[in-house]
């Protein structure tokens, strides 16, 4: 199998057969992302079907500046995003993965019970928040990327990620009945 440098370049000069490799290799890595922010399977799937009908497009823009699937990475999280204001105000699904991240006590089902209450009122209350804060909390803290894999993700310098996670965390701390 070629590089992903070299079946970029060779696509982007017009063998475009080879566009099906790109895909093959990255596939399941973008409806990972999709999924991430688009909950329903079926739009997740078309999302994902156009993140590579977009790439495809514009595969001459490519500079490899990145790697290909931070490039891929990049237009599904655009087209995530243009989904998710399409159909703002639906209800969204808890996370497992933030579920995971609060620490369990002894102590029986009360403190479990009280746990999920306080999780789902965290989650209520970042979706809540605009979607550049929320974005970059949900890949620092359910996908634990660092600060330079979401500056890069999503285009923004590192100091930027920082201060929208520190406002984020302010916005969800004032908003959190504790």
């Amino acid at each position: 199998m070629e590089n992903e440098e070299g079946l970029i370049k060779r696509i982007a000069a017009g063998e475009k057969e080879f566009f099906g490799e790109l895909v093959l290799q990255h596939q399941d890595f973008i409806f990972n992302v999709v999924s991430r922010y688009v909950r329903l399977e079926e739009e997740a799937r078309d999302i994902t079907q156009e993140v590579f009908v977009k790439a495809y497009e514009n595969i001459e823009k490519f500079r490899g500046d990145s790697k290909v699937s931070s490039w891929l990475y990049r237009i599904a999280y655009n087209l995530s995003m243009n989904w998710s204001e399409r159909v703002k105000g639906r209800e969204t699904q808890l996370d497992d993965g933030v579920a995971e991240a609060i620490p369990e006590e002894a102590g029986g089902a009360d403190e479990a019970f009280d746990r999920q209450l306080v999780l789902a009122r965290i989650m209520e209350v970042i979706e809540e928040i605009p979607l550049k804060y929320k974005v970059v909390i949900k890949l620092y803290y359910i996908e634990d990327k660092s600060y330079q894999e979401i500056a890069d993700a999503l285009g923004i310098p590192i100091n930027t990620v920082k201060i929208q996670l520190l406002r984020a965390k302010e916005l969800i701390r004032k908003k959190v009945d504790f």
